[in-house]
C-alpha cells in the first residue's frame, strides 16, 4: 500500500493491533486511541491501514491517493511514480467508467416497469459481469472449501449471460472450457487456468464424473454463434483435457454420447456423482429426469447445427437417437401432473405425487418445456402444477414439500432446515428457467409475475426482510417453509445473474439473437401497452420500438424495418444498416 498527498503519520499491519481484542470493524481500537503504532505483519492476519494528519483552511482542498498492490518494493515505487498523480489517477478511473459503460450500452430498455429497467440496463448486466470474471473461486462464503477454480458447469453457464457484452471473451473462455472436457465426452470437473494443459490432463476418474457439466455447452456455444454469426467456430478444432482432438461440433457431439452411453434400468442417463442437485444422491446408476431434458435439448440442437453446416449423417444421427429417446421419456418421466425429479438406483422414484416429501421439483416442470419433451397438455398441466405448488412472492421454490425425514444418503437437502437451499428453498439459479418456459407457452403474465417476484430491484422496500443489496441476484431465498421467509442469502456469484438476464432479454423482452439474425418474439404482461429497446448487435445499432395497444401477451402482427416491412418476425443480417429503426405494429390475439 502507497500513499501520495497528506502525511503519514502512521500505519497498521496487524489486523489485531488495529482492531483490538473482542471488537469489530465498526469500532476498532486504533481508531477509538486516535494514533496507529506501526505494527508489522508477521504472519496471522494481517491488514492494511493508512492514518494521514491533514489540515485544511476552510474553503482549501487536497487531493490524497491511496495505490494498493502485491510484489515487491522496487515495483511498487515504479508503480507509485506512474500513477501517483491525481490526473493519472482520474484519467485511469474514466477509462474504467468508459469501458464499464460501454459494455452496458449494448442492451437499454424503457418499460413501464422502472424497477425491470434499473435490473436490465445496469444490475443484472453487471451482476453477469462480475460472475463471468470470478465464477465461485474467489468466494470462501459461496464454496465453502476455498475453491480456487472455475467449475464446469458454473463456469460454462456464466458465459451464456454475456455473450452480447464481451464476446470475444467468451470465444476465449469457451476455448478454454471446450479443452477441459475429456476424451469420454464427460468434464473435467474444475478447471484451473493456470495449471490447464490441454492434451495432457489426467483422465477424470469415473466416479467423479458429473452428468450435467458438459451438456451446459449446448446453451453456451450455440449462444456465442447466434451472437457474433461466427459459424466456423464449429470447425475449430480443440484438443481434449485428456488425449486426442476434435472439432467444437466433434465435441459437441462426444458431450451428447457421454450421456447416452451411461443409461440405466429405464434407458435413462444416470445422475453419476451429481446432476446440478448436489444434493440428490440417486445411486451412480440412478437416472435424472432433468439431464434426460438437456440431452434431449442437446440432441435437438445438435440437429440444427449440423442442419446449418450441411452435415447431414451427423443431423440424421441425432433425429434417430432423438425419435429413440422420446418414448424413454415419455414412459418413465410423466407421473400424471407433472414430470418426475428422478429414478433411485433402487427403482425409488422422486419428485412424484406418490411421495411424501419432495413431490415436485421445479427444474423437470421448466426443462421438460424449454427441451420441447413435454406435450403441449403435459406443458400447461407442469407449469400450472408450478404455480400451484410451488409459487411465493419472493420466487419458485426448487421443491415442495420439504424433507425432514428422509435417509441423509438419499438427498443431503434433509441436513438443512425447511425452505432453505435445496430443502424447498426458493433456489435463485432456477428462476429464469421457469420464466423462460412460461414464455414459450405464450404465458407473460406469469412469467413477469415470476420475474418480478425474485428480482432484487422490486425488493427496495423489503431490506429488513431480503437482507442483501436490493441490485444483486443471490443465491438463494428462504421459502414459506423457513421462519425466515424472504430473507436472501450468497450474493454477487451466482449463475442465476446469467439465466435471469437471458430471460428478461431473450424472453420477456423477446430481442433473440439467432446466425440468420435478430429475432423479435416478445412475451410481455398484457398492461405494458409497448417498451423501447435499443440493442447493439454485430457493429450495428438498432432502435426497436414494440407496440402493444391491444395489450395482449404474445405474438407479434407486423415489423418494419427502417420503414419497409419484412415477412415474419426475423431480422435479416443482411438487410441492417450501420443504424436501424424498426417497429412492431401491434402485437397479435
Amino acid at each position: 500500500m502507497a500513499q501520495t498527498g497528506g502525511r503519514i503519520a502512521g500505519h497498521e499491519c496487524d489486523r489485531e493491533r488495529f482492531i483490538g481484542r473482542y471488537r469489530s470493524y465498526r469500532n476498532p481500537e486504533a481508531v477509538e486511541r486516535g494514533q496507529l503504532e506501526n505494527s508489522e505483519a508477521y504472519g496471522d492476519d494481517p491488514c492494511g491501514a493508512i492514518q494521514s494528519d491533514l489540515e485544511l483552511q476552510p474553503g482549501a482542498s487536497a487531493d490524497i491517493l491511496v495505490l494498493m498492490g502485491v510484489g515487491r518494493a522496487d515495483v511498487g515505487e515504479r508503480i507509485r511514480e506512474g500513477y501517483g498523480t491525481p490526473a493519472r489517477a482520474q484519467g485511469e478511473l474514466d477509462a474504467l467508467k468508459g469501458r464499464l459503460h460501454g459494455l452496458l450500452e449494448s442492451f437499454g430498455v424503457e418499460t413501464p416497469d422502472e424497477d425491470f429497467n434499473h435490473m436490465v440496463n445496469v444490475w443484472n448486466a453487471y451482476n453477469a459481469l462480475m460472475t463471468f470474471v470470478w465464477s465461485r473461486a474467489c468466494s470462501l462464503v459461496y464454496t465453502g472449501e476455498g475453491r480456487d477454480a472455475f467449475g464446469y458447469r458454473d463456469t460454462v453457464q456464466d458465459t451464456v449471460g454475456v455473450t452480447g457484452l464481451i464476446p470475444e471473451e467468451v470465444r476465449r473462455r469457451l476455448e478454454m472450457m471446450l479443452t477441459g472436457q475429456d476424451s469420454t465426452g464427460g468434464a473435467q470437473p474444475q478447471i484451473r487456468p493456470w495449471q490447464h494443459r490441454p492434451g495432457q490432463m489426467l483422465p477424470t476418474p469415473a466416479h467423479e464424473y458429473r452428468s450435467d457439466d458438459a451438456l451446459w455447452l449446448f446453451d453456451a456455444v450455440p449462444a456465442y454463434v447466434a451472437e457474433t454469426g461466427d459459424t466456423g467456430f464449429y470447425r475449430t478444432v480443440l484438443p481434449y483435457a485428456d488425449r486426442g482432438e476434435a472439432t467444437v461440433l466433434g465435441h459437441l457431439r462426444r458431450a451428447l454420447e457421454f450421456n447416452l452411453e451411461r443409461t440405466g434400468a429405464h434407458g435413462l442417463p444416470c445422475g453419476l456423482l451429481a446432476d446440478w442437485n448436489d444434493c440428490l444422491k440417486l445411486g451412480f446408476h440412478g437416472e435424472s429426469l432433468f439431464v434426460a431434458f438437456q440431452v434431449r435439448h442437446g440432441l435437438r440442437v445438435y440437429a440444427e447445427i449440423a442442419d446449418l453446416l450441411g452435415e447431414a449423417a451427423e443431423s440424421q444421427w441425432a433425429r434417430e437417437q432423438l425419435a429413440a429417446f422420446d418414448p424413454r421419456l415419455q414412459a418413465h418421466g410423466w407421473d400424471g401432473d407433472w414430470f418426475l425429479r428422478a429414478w433411485r438406483e433402487d427403482g425409488v422414484p422422486l419428485g412424484s405425487k406418490r411421495c411424501e416429501e419432495g413431490k415436485i421439483f421445479l427444474n423437470t416442470q421448466s426443462w421438460a418445456v424449454l427441451s420441447g419433451a413435454a406435450m403441449a397438455e403435459q406443458a400447461v398441466r407442469a407449469m400450472d402444477a408450478v404455480e400451484q405448488h410451488l409459487e411465493t412472492e419472493y420466487g419458485l421454490m426448487l421443491c415442495a414439500p420439504p424433507y425432514e425425514k428422509a435417509d441423509h444418503r438419499v438427498t443431503r437437502a434433509v441436513l438443512m432446515n425447511p425452505g432453505t437451499k435445496e430443502n424447498a428453498g426458493i433456489f435463485s439459479h432456477t428462476q429464469g428457467w421457469a420464466v423462460m418456459a412460461d414464455c414459450l407457452l405464450g404465458n407473460g403474465e406469469r412469467a413477469y409475475r415470476h420475474y418480478r417476484a425474485y428480482m432484487p430491484a422490486a425488493q427496495n422496500d423489503r431490506a429488513e426482510v431480503r437482507e442483501i443489496e436490493p441490485f444483486v441476484h443471490c443465491q438463494s431465498t428462504h421459502s414459506r417453509f423457513s421462519k425466515k421467509f424472504g430473507a436472501s442469502r450468497i450474493p454477487w456469484l451466482s449463475g442465476t445473474a446469467s439465466w435471469s438476464y437471458i430471460a428478461a432479454t431473450q424472453y420477456i423482452l423477446g430481442i433473440r439473437p439467432e446466425v440468420a439474425g435478430l429475432r423479435i418474439d416478445p412475451c410481455i404482461p398484457g398492461a405494458w401497452k409497448g417498451f423501447d429497446v435499443r440493442r447493439r448487435f454485430r457493429g450495428k445499432i438498432l432502435e426497436i420500438r414494440i407496440e402493444n395497444p391491444d395489450g395482449v401477451q404474445k405474438g407479434v402482427r407486423r415489423v418494419e424495418l427502417n420503414g419497409r416491412a419484412i415477412d415474419g418476425t426475423l431480422l435479416p443480417i443482411g438487410r441492417l444498416e450501420e443504424r436501424n429503426a424498426v417497429v412492431t405494429l401491434g402485437q397479435r390475439r
